[in-house]
């Protein structure tokens, strides 16, 4: 019983503003009154209501005790627990001196323990939440920088990646264009020389002639081609001697029996020139000059060694190709073309390529020209700057010269990146991190200041949601309650259909839209017949069950635009809008034909049918004039026989029963 009291002393405290008769007396001061027993033991002994919150007692000024209530006091705390379990028995006892003294001494011994285990807990507590804020900014903030660096990184690799995009189709521009260039000069000599009746030295010595070797460079020489079979070498050799060749001797290649033999040659490198050379040793020249002549247009060889250059040591041979165009002389408009021989140029890939891939590349790029088959032979290449290590940014284009297929290869170099400015990037990464700190710093020192106010924002909020909640509760009841009244207010109770109010406005509507646009609109006056007889027979139960399944009849059988509604007892009204007399007409038949199936009703069948009257909206009516018309054309198909439709006009007349 001790310990439970003395719990109870350690967590529950407030502040007595004057001490009661029979608890405590002395100075204003902290006591222990939180205890249920010890306020109704005030209340007691003061003749006082117990207090409803703290500091809820009367004033009653006493003075201190007396000297001997004080050591009576101590000397019953001195007799131990059983001694303090008499200071703290139940309050509605007499209290003697020894006993208030007893109280008055515990008050003030574990009063300020009380106070300061709490202060120091609520001083933690607050002190966690400014480190968890603290904490936080500086996580978000670390967040939020390194994803402003990726995204200013990535916007620099973006940036390179279209630098390497430009250089790519710029090189791949240029290359194509080279290519080009000399594809059209072989086209033009080999036209030239066909046009020749019969070409001798001099002759290919002018065409030749305006060939410039700083315009082509790489080229090593233009040839004139001729094919010749083994058995008429020497014939060959001297028909050609004949024509200005002087000096000409066909050295054919072994073991093979069709040659191609250099007959005419413009050297363009300087070096020596090579006349009656058997081109055919040479098998990618070969397989060229067998594709030019099958296909009757120019080819451009794999990548092979000069045979000029095989002279030359390894280290200055180039890899090389040439360009081959068939020449053909005309005999006559009756006669073929006649199949003369080539035009080949050979050129020196590193000469031909790489002087314009350094000039278009500006040094941001490495760039090479290869093929695509065989060992992927690399026709040119070269090597300014430095290479980065990053093959997201590598550029491949494929491209198509003379029916072969190369591929342009670039890579970045430092010079790229330094046009990217990746400083950007960094800096913008110290700027995050400065703006994190200071952030924290300032989160700290303000975080000491929130705890109160965030207190009572809280409260204010909690009421707030509270208030907001009900209010909301209340609107959602009001609004169900509005809907509800609106339906009631709106449609037939029974069927679920609109009624007679909503019929009307949807009519007057749809009147003022067609004067305005002048779209047709139909009202149909549906009556049933036989439903008298369903009701005596039956029950008022089965007439609601057969006016429930007629109404989901015309509902479903009509368009969703369409206005269906009951107006009393077992007349409907339809309001058919932008249709045509005639597709009204239908839609009357359609109607007649639905509602006359029979309803089941307590397994027994129930069967009415329908009369309709169709009236058609015509200048300056009104929605009662053009029910009335509907109606009037109604009670016609009754009087007519039922079971049918009657169009509203000066004279109805029935129509046919369905």
């Amino acid at each position: 019983m001790v310990s439970n009291h003395l719990i109870g002393i350690g967590n529950l405290s407030t502040l007595c503003e004057d001490y009661c008769v029979s608890c405590c007396v002395g100075r204003r001061e902290n006591v222990v009154v939180g205890m249920t027993p010890v306020a109704a033991s005030c209340a007691h002994h003061c003749s006082l209501p117990p207090p409803r919150r703290a500091g809820d007692h009367r004033r009653a000024a006493l003075g201190p005790p007396a000297d001997d209530d004080l050591g009576a006091g101590i000397r019953c705390l001195g007799r131990g627990r059983q001694g303090l379990a008499s200071a703290l028995v139940d309050p509605h006892q007499s209290l003697t001196a020894k006993d208030r003294a007893s109280r008055w001494i515990i008050g003030r011994a574990f009063m300020p323990i009380t106070s300061d285990v709490r202060k120091r807990w609520r001083r933690t507590r607050r002190n966690g939440t400014g480190l968890r804020l603290v904490t936080a900014v500086l996580a978000i903030g670390t967040l939020v920088t390194g994803a402003a660096f990726t995204v200013v990184r990535q916007g620099e690799d973006r940036y390179a990646a279209q630098l390497m995009d430009r250089y790519a189709a710029d090189l791949a521009a240029a290359v194509s264009d080279r290519a080009s260039d000399y594809s059209a000069t072989v086209r033009y000599l080999a036209a030239a020389v066909g046009a020749q009746s019969e070409l001798r030295s001099e002759d290919y010595a002018r065409i030749t002639a305006g060939l410039d070797p700083a315009e082509l460079p790489g080229v090593a020489s233009a040839s004139f081609v001729v094919p010749v079979a083994t058995p008429r070498i020497a014939a060959v050799q001297a028909t050609w001697r004949s024509r200005g060749a002087a000096g000409l001797t066909l050295r054919a290649s072994p073991s093979r029996s069709q040659h191609a033999f250099v007959i005419y040659e413009r050297p363009l490198d300087g070096l020596a020139t090579i006349p009656g050379t058997d081109v055919m040793q040479s098998p990618a020249v070969e397989q060229t000059l067998d594709r030019a002549w099958i296909g009757h247009k120019l080819m451009v060889s794999s990548a092979y060694h000069l045979i000029r250059d095989q002279t030359l040591p390894d280290r200055q041979r180039q890899a090389s190709i040439a360009f081959a165009e068939p020449i053909y002389t005309p005999q006559g408009p009756a006669l073929p073309d006649r199949f003369v021989g080539w035009v080949v140029m050979p050129v020196r890939g590193q000469d031909f390529l790489a002087e314009t891939l350094r000039q278009r590349g500006q040094g941001a790029v490495q760039a090479t020209v290869a093929e695509t088959t065989g060992d992927r032979t690399i026709i040119t290449s070269t090597r300014s700057g430095r290479r980065l290590a990053d093959d997201s940014l590598a550029r491949h284009r494929t491209l198509f010269v003379g029916q072969r297929r190369w591929e342009l290869t670039l890579w970045p170099t430092t010079s790229l990146r330094a046009a990217t400015d990746r400083g950007t990037s960094l800096f913008t990464l110290g700027a995050g991190a400065a703006l994190t700190l200071v952030l924290g710093v300032m989160t700290g020192v303000l975080a000491g200041s929130r705890g109160r106010a965030l207190q009572q924002v809280e409260h204010a909020t909690a009421a707030l949601r509270r208030d907001i909640d009900r209010r909301e509760r209340v609107e959602g009841q009001l609004r169900e309650s509005e809907q509800q009244l609106r339906h009631l207010a709106f449609h037939d109770p029974l069927t679920g259909l609109a009624n007679r109010a909503l019929f009307y406005d949807r009519l007057t509507q749809a009147l003022a839209a067609r004067a305005l646009i002048d779209r047709p609109i139909a009202v149909l006056f549906i009556d049933l017949d036989g439903f008298k007889q369903v009701n005596d027979q039956l029950g008022h139960q089965a007439g609601d069950h057969v006016l429930r399944a007629v109404a989901e009849r015309l509902r479903v059988g009509l368009r969703n635009s369409d206005t269906v509604a009951r107006l009393g007892g077992d007349e409907f009204a339809v309001i058919l809008d932008d249709l045509t007399d005639t597709e009204a007409r239908r839609a009357a038949e359609r109607i007649i034909i639905v509602i006359q199936e029979p309803v089941e009703v307590d397994g027994m069948g129930a069967q009415v049918s329908a009369s309709i009257g169709i009236a058609l909206g015509h200048p300056d009516v009104t929605a009662d004039h053009l029910v009335r018309e509907a109606d009037a054309a109604m009670y016609f198909a009754k009087l007519s026989g039922k079971n049918q439709y009657a169009e509203a006009d000066p004279s109805p007349e029935p129509t046919s029963s369905i």
